[in-house]
């Protein structure tokens, strides 16, 4: 069976096919999570863009925060599938352990991530959890306060700057390994 992609007109634009048992809806949670990552990227952007009193006060505003935090949940759903999927399937096996270290290490940055998300947010919940965060995270200060959870200019700079960029950076790393090595195959 053949993928929508490999098929005309689509099969000129990947250039090539995937392994038969790679025909599964296990093999694609990857590819969901680069597309929550791509729509938290523009969903972001517009979120930065437009500023805490649109997301705050305008209901499309707030309707784009909604999606961008259901979002990011899916994110973390599709990367823990994925990564089940991986370590099922073996396929961090061998020479591919470079790529398993890539996906954990954009699990972890990618909770980080999230906590610097929910302090962004703006809301009561955000300022609750930005005080005992910084009461269990943050015990002596950092670079005079910069990475304290209750400096919102700062959470609102490494969740929107600092961090994507970084996710960015392993996922392409992840992705061309991916393209390199091929498809794994199962166990």
């Amino acid at each position: 069976m053949e993928s929508f992609a490999y098929l005309p007109p689509f099969g000129g634009l990947f250039k090539k096919t995937s392994p038969f048992y790679a025909e599964s809806y296990w093999y694609c949670m990857g590819g969901i999570t680069f597309l929550m990552f791509v729509y938290l990227t523009i969903s972001g952007v517009l979120l930065a863009w437009l500023g805490p009193f649109w997301w705050l006060t305008s209901p499309i505003g707030k309707a784009m925060k909604g999606s961008h935090y259901w979002a990011a949940q899916a994110f973390f759903f599709f990367l823990v599938l994925h990564l089940i999927r991986v370590w099922a399937t073996g396929a961090f096996r061998g020479r591919r352990w470079l790529n398993w270290a890539l996906g954990s290490a954009v699990l972890l940055l990618g909770l980080g991530e999230n906590l610097f998300g929910l302090l962004a947010r703006g809301d009561w919940e955000s300022q609750f959890v930005a005080m005992h965060s910084d009461d269990m995270l943050f015990t002596e200060p950092w670079f005079f306060h910069l990475f304290s959870p209750a400096n919102f200019t700062a959470d609102l700079v490494i969740h929107v700057a600092v961090i994507p960029v970084v996710l960015f950076a392993l996922i392409m790393a992840h992705l061309t390994l991916v393209r390199l090595q091929g498809i794994a195959r199962p166990l």
